[in-house]
C-alpha cells in the first residue's frame, strides 16, 4: 500500500540540515500510528518538497504577526516562531493557542520559556476545560479575548490553523472586530475526523455503511462511507497523485461516472470540475456505489 499524507513543518527555513515535523496520532489513522509506533531511526521515507503558501510575507503583512491556533494547528507556528527569534527578525508575534486542556497543549513548555527570553514574543494559552488551580485564561477564543489580548487590531496580520470548527467559530468573531479578510491568513488543515457530524451529511447513510466503488479499467473494492475516497483508493492498491489531502489543491482528482458522494464545504471545486464531472478524492465520501475513473 502507498499513501501519503501532508504535515507542517516546525523547523525555521534557516535549518536546512533537516525537516521537524510534528506528528498527532489520529484515532483509525493508519499514518500517524505508523509513523509514531513503527517508524526507526533509519528507515527511509519519501516526500516531496515543501509546498504552500501560509508564510510570512514581507511585501503584504504587517511585521506585527498574530498565531492563532487550535490544537495540533500550532506545528506551523513553529516554524514561524523559530525562525523570527532564532535569526533576531525585526517582527513581532503574538501565539493565542486554544486546547482543551493543558496535557494536550503541543510545546506548551517551550513556548513558555521562549516569551520569557524573548521581548517580541508573546504566549497566550486558553484551555477550554482546565485543571483546578490554572490562572491563565479559559474558554474559546472570541473577539473580545483577541482584543483584550492585542489592544489595537490595525497594524496587525492574523493567521489561523486549526480544525474546522475553529475557523467556523474564529473567522466571524475576527470578521465582527472589522479585520479585513485580506489580513486573515487560514492554513489548510483537513477535513473533519468525524465526518457523518457535518450539517450538510444525508442522515439516511450511516456513518458504517459500506459501498462498492469501481474504478473503470482498474478493479472495484468496498469503501466505507465515512473514509475519504482518496484512503479507500489506497487502502485497495490504487495510487492516486495527491498532496494537500484537504479538498484544495485539486491534485487527486477523478472523475465520478455514476453515483454520488458528500463533500463537505470545504472542498474547493472549480468550476470545470463541477462542469465535466470530476471531484476531489481526498474530500469525496461515497453514499452509494460508485464508478469513477482516474
Amino acid at each position: 500500500m502507498r499513501t501519503s499524507r501532508p504535515y507542517s513543518i516546525s523547523s525555521p527555513p534557516n535549518q536546512a540540515g533537516y525537516y521537524d515535523l510534528t506528528v498527532q496520532r489520529v484515532p483509525d489513522g493508519f499514518v500517524s500510528s505508523h509513523l509514531i509506533e513503527e517508524v526507526r531511526a533509519g528507515d527511509v521515507l519519501e516526500c516531496s518538497g515543501p509546498a504552500g503558501e501560509f508564510v510570512y510575507n514581507p511585501i503584504f503583512h504587517f511585521p506585527t504577526q498574530v498565531l492563532i491556533a487550535g490544537g495540533s494547528g500550532v506545528t506551523p507556528f513553529l516554524s514561524m516562531i523559530r525562525e523570527s527569534l532564532e535569526c533576531g527578525l525585526d517582527r513581532t508575534l503574538v501565539l493565542i493557542c486554544g486546547n482543551r486542556n493543558l496535557a494536550g497543549a503541543i510545546r506548551h513548555q517551550e513556548f513558555a520559556g521562549l516569551a520569557e527570553r524573548f521581548a517580541n514574543f508573546r504566549y497566550v494559552p486558553v484551555l477550554e476545560k482546565p485543571r483546578k488551580g490554572w490562572q491563565g485564561r479559559t474558554g474559546f477564543i472570541t473577539g473580545e479575548l483577541v482584543r483584550e489580548v492585542l489592544g489595537d487590531l490595525s497594524d496587525k496580520t492574523f493567521y489561523i490553523c486549526g480544525p474546522q470548527a475553529m475557523y467556523d467559530f474564529c473567522l466571524p468573531q475576527l470578521e465582527a472586530l472589522g479585520i479585513p479578510r485580506k489580513r486573515l491568513r487560514k492554513e489548510m488543515y483537513g477535513l473533519p475526523a468525524r465526518i457523518w457530524a457535518d450539517p450538510g451529511w444525508p442522515r439516511e447513510v450511516k456513518r458504517h455503511a459500506v459501498f462498492t466503488v469501481k474504478v473503470r479499467g482498474v478493479k472495484s473494492f468496498e469503501a466505507r462511507a465515512c473514509e475519504p475516497l482518496l484512503a479507500s483508493l489506497e487502502r485497495n492498491g490504487v495510487a492516486v497523485r495527491s498532496l494537500c489531502r484537504c479538498g484544495e489543491c485539486s491534485m487527486c482528482r477523478v472523475r465520478l461516472l455514476a453515483g454520488r458522494v458528500f463533500q463537505p464545504a470545504g472542498a474547493k471545486l472549480r468550476k470545470s470540475d463541477r462542469q465535466f464531472g470530476y471531484l476531489h478524492s481526498c474530500a469525496a465520501f461515497p453514499l452509494t456505489d460508485l464508478e469513477i475513473e482516474i
